[in-house]
């Protein structure tokens, strides 16, 4: 429905309005600048009108998530009237760059550097790369834009709310970003005939980096820096979202990345959530105890994985997937009760082998969040930073909707 109802603005645009594609590009861009002048003098404008400085930050936000949100608006536009041309190819990501680079400056004190950078640098050789090519953005471009889009916003609600974790979610995204546009600037600057060889090795390298993510957290927990621990193994979580996708993307998988996935999986997901839990217990007898239990429990989990996929509904699980039972025991560590994390030891291991419940893929239930699931997420992350006055607990609510969500998202049954 939503589909069919977008494909009928588009042609109302187009052909009732009759409105360019380049047309749309050039407003966007116009549309862009008072939004992000309102939330660049918001103190001033509030003080002039005589209302909370929230109130600007809000209409900012407004305004310049409509620009963005009609970035999909004309290249669908060009692709309908056939409009495409060589012009809109470069106008549109440059005006893309300009609104991108211009929002994320506004919150460059709470973004992560070399991130930053690294990011403008690969968006500057991607953009000269798609204008002397002639080419869109391939799929990793366009999920690359939709993580930085989705970072903006989070930034925006951490300066809106007083909320830092959300500037940790907003980081986070934007590093996830880097390596989409790392692939996909890879993609165009390797030539086909090298490419074709070197991509099997593309999702084991992020493959690896989830690995190395799982032992940094170990370290880190060893060493007492529980909350750098537990974003280490969120950002892990990222990493093993991506080395899938990307081998599906690719159309490549072997024997030895199934394999390496699931010692990534292992160690990320099981090890690391139990050390990181049982440190902040002090290495308690009774948290050793529980630790490994869970330890255990992501081994079960694993290996019906791997033996269970022909008899598991198409998209979901058989029990709690161990990257959310992983963000489960990450979100109670963060609560400013240690002994709460040793429950959740026990709570994500039962669920973990629960094998009668199914959960659906997080790759599916990102991008089909329901505006009821989405209010759920933030009502219940919000309602626990008021109770505990501790902003990195907002964690919590996102997993907590997803372990609950097979009361509503239940495989279809043939």
């Amino acid at each position: 429905m939503l589909k069919r109802l977008f494909v009928s603005f588009v042609r109302w645009i187009g052909y009732d309005l009759g409105i360019s594609p380049n047309q749309v590009t050039i407003g966007r861009l116009l549309c862009f600048i008072p939004g992000w002048l309102i939330w660049y003098y918001r103190y001033e404008l509030a003080a002039r009108f005589s209302c909370p400085w929230q109130v600007m930050g809000v209409i900012a936000i407004l305004v310049v998530g409509t620009v963005i949100a009609f970035d999909i608006v004309d290249g669908a536009l060009a692709r309908e009237t056939g409009q495409v041309s060589d012009e809109g190819k470069i106008l549109d990501p440059l005006v893309d760059k300009v609104i991108t680079y211009s929002t994320l400056g506004l919150f460059l004190p709470y973004i992560v550097k070399p991130i930053f950078y690294l990011l403008l640098f690969l968006d500057i050789c991607s953009t000269f790369m798609r204008g002397s090519q002639g080419r869109g953005a391939n799929q990793f471009g366009k999920r690359k834009a939709f993580s930085q889009n989705v970072a903006k916003l989070f930034f925006g609600l951490a300066a809106l709310f007083s909320l830092p974790v959300f500037n940790l979610v907003g980081n986070l995204l934007l590093g996830l970003a880097a390596v989409l546009a790392s692939i996909s600037v890879g993609m165009r600057a390797v030539p086909q005939k090298w490419w074709t060889g070197m991509q099997v090795a593309v999702p084991q390298l992020i493959t690896a980096c989830n690995v190395g993510c799982g032992l940094l957290s170990i370290w880190l927990a060893i060493h007492g820096s529980f909350a750098l621990g537990a974003l280490s193994i969120l950002t892990a979580m990222l990493f093993d979202l991506g080395d899938g996708a990307v081998a599906r993307k690719l159309g490549v998988s072997s024997n030895f990345g199934k394999h390496f996935d699931s010692v990534a999986d292992m160690v990320s997901f099981g090890l690391a959530p139990a050390v990181l839990a049982m440190a902040v217990n002090d290495w308690r007898p009774l948290a050793l105890v529980l630790g490994a239990g869970y330890i255990m429990a992501t081994v079960v989990r694993l290996y019906d994985y791997g033996r269970s996929k022909d008899i598991t509904p198409a998209g979901f699980f058989r029990g709690l997937p161990s990257p959310a039972a992983a963000w489960l025991v990450v979100a109670s560590v963060l609560f400013p009760v240690p002994w709460l994390s040793m429950l959740v030891l026990i709570a994500a291991a039962v669920l973990m082998c629960l094998f009668v419940v199914n959960w659906i893929h997080f790759n599916q239930i990102i991008f089909s969040l329901t505006p009821l699931e989405i209010f759920f997420c933030f009502g219940l992350g919000l309602l626990l930073v008021a109770l505990t006055r501790t902003p990195e607990v907002f964690a919590a609510g996102p997993i907590v909707i997803y372990a609950l969500s097979p009361k509503w998202r239940k495989p279809h049954r043939v």
